[in-house]
């Protein structure tokens, strides 16, 4: 009898450890598909389409010259463009093979009269508007996933003249926007 529940609580004890190991396995494969976000239909990440755009306020267009400096395909570091008229967009698509890359977008001012304490008179309204959003695409055309960012300088509530020299100081301090995507196509 002795032998009995001594093979009992052995059996008892074998399935016990079997299931409390499974139970304790990780569910994450790691993506099986070599890093690459598999779709219901076999589509694979294939490129990152971003949109960058800046708009300016035309007061600002009359004493500065901006610049909008973003990364494209050719330039891994941030390339400047003038901007022309009050709104500047651009869209670049990146092969998925240049992945990682981090994609930025920010401003820089330069006033236009150069004489020493030049001034312009600004209001409340937002100078300038500038976003970026990011999208990865899959070799179908689908979106992987998408994000989005934007933000805006802003002058004083109040109506003030302001040297312009300070003025693209303060601007110029204003946050750049960036993304990282990595070889996944995931966006951080």
């Amino acid at each position: 009898m002795k032998r009995f529940w001594n093979l009992f609580l052995a059996a008892i004890f074998v399935c016990g450890s079997t299931a409390l190991l499974t139970s304790c396995g990780s569910d994450d494969d790691g993506g099986s598909g070599g890093g690459v976000i598999p779709t219901p239909s076999g589509a694979s990440f294939q490129k990152v389409q971003v949109t960058y755009s800046v708009t300016a306020s035309d007061a600002l267009l009359t004493d500065f010259r901006i610049n909008a400096y973003y990364v494209d395909s050719k330039n891994s570091s941030p390339y400047p463009e003038t901007l022309e008229s009050g709104t500047w967009k651009k869209t670049v698509e990146v092969e998925a093979s240049k992945m990682p890359t981090t994609f930025e977008l920010y401003y820089a001012l330069n006033p236009k009269n150069k004489e020493q304490g030049a001034t312009a008179t600004t209001t409340g309204e937002a100078l300038i508007n500038y976003s970026m959003t990011v999208t990865t695409l899959n070799s179908d055309g689908t979106s992987i996933n998408s994000r989005q960012i934007q933000k805006k300088f802003t002058a004083d509530a109040l109506t003030t003249t302001t040297v312009l020299a300070d003025l693209a100081k303060d601007a110029n301090k204003a946050e750049h926007l960036k993304f990282t995507v990595g070889k996944d196509g995931k966006i951080q």
